[in-house]
Parts: structure tokens; sequence; C-alpha cells
């Protein structure tokens, strides 16, 4: 009975490691990538950076409410925009992130569709217990260079969604505080009570 529990824990360790990070991947094999392990990976010159687990089924519930207000803004409305989950955007020469959540117009879907990946306008991402600051910090200035206006870092843990316009100019929010994506989406607001509830 020990053995048993000792290699199913064994197992478990093995499934719980990134098993691709490092691996060296063309990007155009990185734009048909689909990770098996529950890991999101991003592309780094030539090379994959294995993330955090992808949405957890927890946070579901705040990738559902954000895309109810998302439906409720005149992009949503209008059908001219979508709120999309975990696709992978050119912020660099050489380097893909994939944001948790990010919006993109019409145009730039039916670009893409021609071949020409976009660059959202606004990103939502969902920050876990063991991420680290010193990691957003890095992606802020990514994300803000590559031309994204809006950035969310929303933190279950902490009630708290962190709205910044710059890596330098940021809103925290709690409570009734109203988090806005503008000037992105200017009628995209939500408040922290609203949202965790």
């Amino acid at each position: 009975m020990g053995t048993t529990t000792t290699s199913t824990r064994t197992r478990r360790q093995r499934l719980a490691k990134p098993r691709y990070d490092g691996k060296k991947l063309s990007l155009e094999k990185f734009m048909d990538f689909k990770a098996e392990d529950g890991f999101k990976y991003e592309w780094n010159n030539g090379f994959l950076e294995a993330r955090e687990k992808m949405i957890k089924p927890s946070e579901l519930y705040l990738v559902e409410k954000l895309q109810d207000v998302f439906a409720e803004t005149s992009m949503g409305i209008n059908k001219i925009g979508r709120l999309m989950p975990e696709t992978a955007c050119p912020i660099s020469e050489g380097k893909y992130r994939v944001p948790d959540l990010a919006v993109f117009s019409k145009e730039q879907i039916e670009r893409a569709r021609e071949g020409e990946p976009p660059v959202p306008m606004f990103i939502i991402e969902l920050v876990s217990k063991s991420d680290k600051f010193d990691y957003y910090d890095a992606k802020l200035e990514e994300y803000f260079s590559a031309g994204v206006q809006v950035v969310w870092l929303v933190s279950p843990v902490q009630k708290k969604v962190r709205v910044f316009t710059s890596p330098k100019e940021v809103k925290i929010c709690t409570g009734d505080d109203v988090c806005s994506a503008a000037p992105a989406i200017a009628d995209f607001t939500i408040t922290p009570n609203q949202l965790f509830q």
C-alpha cells in the first residue's frame, strides 16, 4: 500500500512540472502548439517559456463575469470586437505572450485570419498566489511598448484589481472602486465587489 501511494505521488509530481519549458520551437510551430501538461507557454526567441497553469477552473467565474461586462459595451453590442482567452500575441520582435484575456477589434481578428497577429488594446491577467510581481513588471513594459493601452492585474486572493494605463500609472481598485478599461474601452467598467462576489 505504501508503494502505491509513493508511485502515485511521484507520478503527480512529474505531471506538475512543465514538460516543454526551454524546448526549441519555430514561431510557425508555436502558433499551432497545444500543450498537454496544463501549463501555459509563451515564445521567446525560438524557445518555449512555461508559465503557471492556464486559467484554472476556480477562475472561470471571473472570466464569465468579465465576458458579460464586455458583452454590454458598445464593442460587444455592435460585435466590433471580442474578449478572448489565452491568445498568443506578438509583444516584441522574437517574443509572443499569452495573456489570460485580451480584447481585439473585429478588424484585428480579420487581419489575423490573413496571417497578421494582433496586439490587443486591453489585457487582463489573473494573478495567482504563486505569481511574482517582478514578472509582471517586465510584462507591463513589454505590453505598453507593443501598443497595449490598458492592463488589469486581477488578484482574486487580495480582491484587488490593479488598473495600469502605463507601466508607471496604476490605480488600485478595492471594494466599490470603479475599474475602467479607458482609454481602450471607455464603457468597460466593473467594481471589485461586483467581480469577486
